[in-house]
């Protein structure tokens, strides 16, 4: 465009700005004014530009396509892998948001206050200006203290940081970005969050030549972003729809998604990285994680993603004791006082061949905590047995196939964990187990020796004991068709009753477990094999759900019973180990409610225990 042709674009007020300046600014020849009004105008409408042009800020292909879109639209959906660098766009399109918008509020939340901070501590203020000299000159003050995180520029514009919860009412903004959408509950976003937003409005929009004007009113901007998740009924896919009809209706709408090849492409991440990551992960992260896939439920699931995750509440891990700790004597720290009448349960599913790939043994370590309901009356207190809540606090597998070795192993999790009773699969190598249980053991590894355990609920796999002594507490399981399906069905009705607590998903664990675990953070620097321990019981967790999820079931048309089985080579055992200890906690609690003995030689001890106090109120 020529210099004398930018006139002709101005209204009366632009022509005669440069008459507010002193005559030594540069402001004051008119044709100046006219090319910062110009250019102010090309790069409101062509952001990446401002970013790449005038913050000297590179960017590749994909994010530059990103910023300018984002800049045009009011409605912005991202839904992106790990690795893709959402964070970053965000952080430059609040930075470009901010300065090319004088004034503006813009916001950041997530679920929790360290996810929002990151875009700020990390993305703006280390990372972009660092690479930019510029926007460093733009930046009045910031701070990333908790509760006090923002970026203050120097034509008012600000950048706060907000924790997506009741306490962050009565906040204003102009623009706002959800960090993490699915972890944001929608009851927050509906009362808490989108009440936040009013439009801008610069001085100029209340002079009469333009407050009636409907093309300079601005919209508030409204940005998602997240890794995928599950089809479960997440707000986020009613938000990412709305945002697509927008989009495809040219209404200011924008929907993006991008998958591990954006990282693959610009070398975020190598392709060595995430062949390692995908061993690690099971395989329904994988897909959410990195192949930014919306996962559904089968129509035959019996067990859906969305009860399974729903019970992902628990942060109490448990570790068992290191060789090296059990013979030094040290205490295990990551060890769960055991509550009054909390039961116990070391539940296993056995494999009998060593390294058969579709084939694990799983050993479950699972809490029943017995809790009650308490009715205060005008007269007296009454308490009403509410049965046992199921906390799965570890779980691990592995493929020993020697049965006497996997014995071992479960005497191992029983002394740490404080186990109270055993329950096996007898059926392929399980009974095996079961009599290696009875008789005595030497732990080769750490040195001791276990003395037997009985069986408790068959006299025939009981005789194999001939120590007297030995304690009645292991519970063997010859499942038929009819109580697999009665396993089956008690525990999907349990999980429908948040009677069964997981353990939260991986990657909250290492965001707000691991990372505040000091041996952890150690492992990292000093001792890599070591960080697996920690991972371990999360990623078995993520694994069993996964093989929940996938679990297909048919109901026999004579008998009514539910018949679950695996697709293809897909396994079964974690949920087996699950299920079949949260079927003795059932029996448990037939014999507390006095409905029904748990079959067994010798009652008293259960019993005994059934009897004891009454632990929680609700």
């Amino acid at each position: 465009m020529k210099k004398n042709d930018l006139s002709q674009y101005a209204d009366k007020n632009q022509l005669e700005l440069y008459k507010n300046f002193p005559s030594t600014h540069y402001l004051s020849n008119p044709n100046n004014v006219l090319h910062v009004l110009a250019w102010g105008t090309f790069f409101k409408r062509n952001m990446h530009r401002f970013v790449m042009d005038y913050l000297k800020i590179t960017l590749y292909e994909y994010q530059a396509i990103t910023i300018y879109m984002m800049g045009i639209s009011n409605l912005i959906c991202i839904i992106a892998s790990r690795n893709d660098a959402k964070s970053f766009i965000v952080a430059v399109y609040a930075v470009a948001r901010c300065l090319l918008y004088k004034g503006t509020k813009f916001r950041i939340g997530a679920a929790t206050e360290k996810q929002a901070k990151l875009i700020v501590s990390e993305k703006i203020i280390d990372e972009l200006c660092e690479w930019s000299p510029i926007l460093r000159k733009e930046i009045e003050d910031y701070g990333t203290r908790s509760n006090d995180i923002f970026v203050k520029f120097r034509n008012s514009s600000k950048i706060t940081v907000f924790v997506a919860n009741e306490n962050a009412r009565g906040l204003r903004s102009n623009g706002i970005c959800r960090e993490e959408t699915r972890q944001i509950k929608k009851k927050i976003e509906d009362s808490v969050i989108s009440p936040f937003q009013t439009p801008r409005k610069p001085k100029y929009l209340f002079k009469t030549d333009y407050k009636d004007n409907k093309l300079l009113k601005e919209e508030p901007v409204d940005i998602y972003i997240s890794s995928s998740w599950y089809d479960d009924g997440n707000w986020m896919w009613d938000i990412s729809k709305q945002a697509l009809d927008a989009m495809k209706k040219n209404k200011g709408g924008l929907m993006l998604a991008f998958d591990e090849s954006i990282a693959l492409k610009h070398e975020l991440k190598t392709i060595e990285q995430l062949v390692k990551e995908k061993r690690k992960q099971d395989p329904a992260t994988w897909k959410i994680e990195f192949l930014n896939l919306k996962l559904r439920d089968s129509l035959s699931s019996y067990f859906t993603y969305k009860m399974l995750i729903n019970r992902q509440v628990s942060k109490h891990v448990f570790y068992p004791r290191t060789t090296i700790d059990f013979k030094s004597g040290k205490k295990n720290k990551y060890a769960i006082p055991k509550l009054d009448n909390e039961v116990r349960v070391i539940s296993n599913d056995i494999a009998f061949v060593a390294g058969s790939q579709n084939d694990n043994s799983v050993y479950s370590c699972i809490r029943g905590i017995p809790e009650t309901l308490t009715y205060n009356t005008e007269t007296n207190t009454v308490e009403v047995k509410q049965g046992y809540r199921r906390t799965y606090p570890y779980m691990e597998s592995n493929q020993i196939g020697d049965t006497t070795l996997q014995a071992i192993r479960i005497r191992q999790l029983y002394e740490d964990f404080g186990g109270d009773y055993v329950v096996v699969d007898a059926r392929n190598g399980g009974l095996q187990v079961v009599y290696a249980l009875e008789k005595v053991l030497f732990d080769e590894e750490r040195g001791i020796e276990y003395p037997p355990l009985k069986v408790m609920n068959n006299d025939e796999y009981a005789k194999v004991c001939q120590d007297r002594n030995a304690k009645e507490c292991i519970y063997v399981i010859n499942a038929t068709q009819n109580l697999n399906s009665d396993i089956a069905i008690s525990f999907r009705k349990n999980l429908l009753e948040g009677k069964i607590d997981f353990l939260v998903n991986y990657n909250i664990a290492k965001e707000e477990i691991l990372n505040s675990n000091k041996e952890y953070l150690e492992s990292i620097r000093e001792n890599p094999e070591r960080i697996a321990d920690f991972e371990l019981p999360f990623l078995e967790t993520q694994l069993m759900i996964s093989e929940c999820a996938e679990l297909q079931y048919e109901k026999m048309q004579q008998t009514g019973v539910i018949k679950i089985y695996e697709q293809g080579s897909k396994r079964k055992d974690r949920y087996t180990s699950c299920s079949y200890g949260s079927h003795f906690l059932d029996m448990l609690e037939l014999d507390m409610f006095g409905k029904k003995q748990v079959p067994r030689t010798n009652v008293s001890s259960l019993t005994a225990l059934a009897r004891k106090p009454k632990l929680y109120s609700h």
